[in-house]
């Protein structure tokens, strides 16, 4: 028995990809390390803990803490974080623009994170951006987040998406990994931080932001292919 056509599909990350947070991040975890009379300088942010979960960042960190002081750090720093993007959280120039598009031609649009579900729905508010996903995977709620491809694999399926017509917009090397195993093909967003990272990722294009007319010419030719 045949089922329904798949569909096509945009999965988008959220910090660094949709949003720009990365400084109140790094900021966030400085303000908690500080209690630990420790700091982290932006090379070893990007490094360490750009796109990578709470447990894999607070393993490396603290590799001898028990894992409950573990939790009470990512808490922690989370909450400051949450006070520094309640202020105010910019948008990737084109954004909201991108959504708008891919929803108007009927291809599918999800948000796929390695942020806490409170940090999300936070982000997604400040956004405007709460009518904007068909779904939104968070990673922290599965058996296992990024890099690992389960938290695209499950977009995929809660979808019924065709992964050689869905595209990841990730924005580091641990996205980027995820999105790749799943068996999709990716658009990275590269900044001069990330760049480098990036070049050495199996990416499809990269782009700046998401006003580049390339990532528009790319997307209608995956997205249309055999509708």
């Amino acid at each position: 028995m045949s089922g329904a056509p798949l569909r096509a599909g945009v999965l988008f990350d959220l910090d660094g990809t949709l949003a720009q947070t990365e400084h109140l991040h790094h900021a966030a975890f400085n303000a908690v390390l500080a209690n630990h009379g420790r700091t982290l300088d932006h090379a070893a942010f990007v490094r360490h803990v750009s796109g990578r979960s709470n447990e894999d960042i607070t393993a490396y960190f603290f590799p001898g803490m028990d894992e409950a002081g573990r939790v009470r750090f990512a808490d922690d720093k989370e909450r400051a974080f949450r006070e520094l993007a309640a202020a105010g959280v910019d948008a990737t120039p084109g954004a909201r623009a991108l959504i708008d598009w891919a929803r108007a031609q009927g291809f599918a649009t999800g948000l796929v994170t390695n942020a806490p579900r409170e940090n999300a729905d936070l982000m997604v508010a400040v956004l405007g951006l709460a009518d904007a996903f068909d779904v939104v995977v968070i990673g922290a709620e599965l058996a296992r987040s990024k890099p690992h491809p389960d938290p695209y694999l499950a977009a995929v399926e809660a979808l019924a998406l065709d992964t050689a017509r869905t595209i990841a917009i990730e924005d580091s090397a641990t996205g980027i990994a995820a999105a790749r195993a799943a068996g999709l093909d990716v658009v990275a967003m590269a900044t001069p931080e990330t760049a480098a990272s990036i070049a050495k990722s199996d990416v499809a294009l990269s782009v700046t932001d998401m006003t580049d007319a390339r990532l528009y010419q790319f997307l209608e030719a995956r997205l249309r292919v055999a509708r």
